[in-house]
């Protein structure tokens, strides 16, 4: 796979099974497969024939980048399912994907401008304050890297929704204390490993551990908020949520 299939400015709107097979280098079967496991979107229907466009060049491209890094096609969807809970990766904030992400990603930081533009009611009056929290870091050439767009996006919606700035800053500062918590204590267990450690296990680990981390860490996070509001199952969220707000 390379990585023309994420960079899809100049690609048609509208592309067939067999347009898109041939412009992300897979199999018509492998979209198939895709698509039945959740993993891909549906495409827009014209009649009878589906037609697709750049956000699924994009998903493909993200599949590609996962599988490459030892996820398999289940944790791929576990991920994704993950995600979806806040925002398709390919529409966080309005943007490319390839315009806001970390320094250890490809693609290019995040401008000062692209920052006001997601978050108009921290930057750039709160910027140092927000660059205090983690969610945003200093790059190279006064560019900026976001570790979680979702976390932004979080922001945003908490800011519109009438939060003011240093609510919402506590909330990022908070769960950058609990991110190095988890990280503080993973990365203890990465340095000692077990003597009698099979290397092959422990590459393993290492290759798999950081988005296995990543899903578990929220996961958990949204079990135990679900407890907090005393959520007994998904479809108590909204009368749970109904109560606490007072509407």
């Amino acid at each position: 796979m390379t990585e023309q299939v994420l960079h899809t400015s100049d690609e048609p709107v509208a592309l067939t099974v067999d347009d898109l097979a041939r412009r992300a280098d897979l199999p018509v079967r492998t979209i198939r497969e895709y698509q039945t496991m959740g993993l891909l979107p549906p495409p827009a229907r014209r009649g009878r024939v589906g037609f697709y466009g750049p956000t699924h060049l994009r998903r493909l491209g993200l599949i590609a980048r996962l599988k490459d890094r030892g996820y398999s096609l289940a944790g791929i969807r576990d991920l994704l399912g993950a995600w979806r809970d806040g925002a398709d990766l390919g529409e966080v904030l309005g943007l490319d994907p390839d315009e806001l992400v970390h320094i250890d990603e490809p693609g290019a930081p995040a401008t000062a401008a692209q920052l006001a533009r997601a978050l108009p009611g921290l930057v750039p009056d709160r910027l140092d304050d927000l660059l205090a929290t983690g969610a945003v870091e200093l790059g190279p050439s006064d560019r900026y890297c976001v570790p979680s767009p979702s976390l932004l996006l979080l922001a945003a919606d908490a800011l519109h929704a009438g939060y003011d700035a240093d609510r919402v800053l506590a909330l990022l500062a908070t769960i950058r204390d609990a991110s190095d918590t988890i990280a503080a204590a993973a990365t203890a267990i990465v340095a000692a490993p077990p003597s009698d450690a099979d290397p092959a296990r422990l590459l393993a680990l290492a290759s798999r551990g950081r988005g296995l981390l990543a899903h578990g860490a929220g996961r958990l996070t949204l079990h135990a908020l679900g407890k907090r509001l005393g959520v007994t199952d998904d479809s108590s969220v909204p009368e749970t949520l109904r109560r606490l707000l007072g509407t």
